[in-house]
């Protein structure tokens, strides 16, 4: 059996209510928090790729290309938030970043991002 969304008179029941508020509930918080993680994980994918190709870059070149794609992703990260490493073998790329959401104009909640990229140096061509 179906359940009625409203009685004779037209009102609404309290289960359709209460589904109408959770799925409400639910898009507002999707629309808060998916952007912050989908850029996350599109930028751990570039930082994955400059660290593959460090290798061929110095230190300040690696870290500009990074921060070129900082500014095309308009993430909170500065330039002293990057950190290289180079090891005899491998190559390790670190940046970590915070961002800040307001949920209904009264509460916040910080999210912190930590991106750890190691990639061994191959030999140039």
């Amino acid at each position: 059996m179906c359940a009625k969304l409203a009685d004779k008179h037209g009102n609404i029941s309290i289960s359709a209510l209460l589904w109408f508020v959770l799925i409400v509930v639910t898009v507002y918080f999707g629309i808060k928090l998916i952007p912050p993680y989908f850029n996350y994980y599109m930028f751990k994918i570039e930082v994955e790729a400059e660290a593959g190709m460090a290798y061929l870059h110095h230190d300040q070149d690696v870290i500009k290309h990074i921060m070129e794609k900082v500014k095309l992703s308009e993430l909170p990260i500065e330039e002293k938030d990057i950190i290289l490493e180079r090891r005899d073998s491998e190559i390790e790329i670190a940046v970590s970043y915070k961002i800040d959401i307001n949920f209904l104009y009264k509460y916040n909640k910080t999210l912190f991002f930590d991106i750890k990229a190691v990639k061994p140096i191959k030999a140039k061509q």
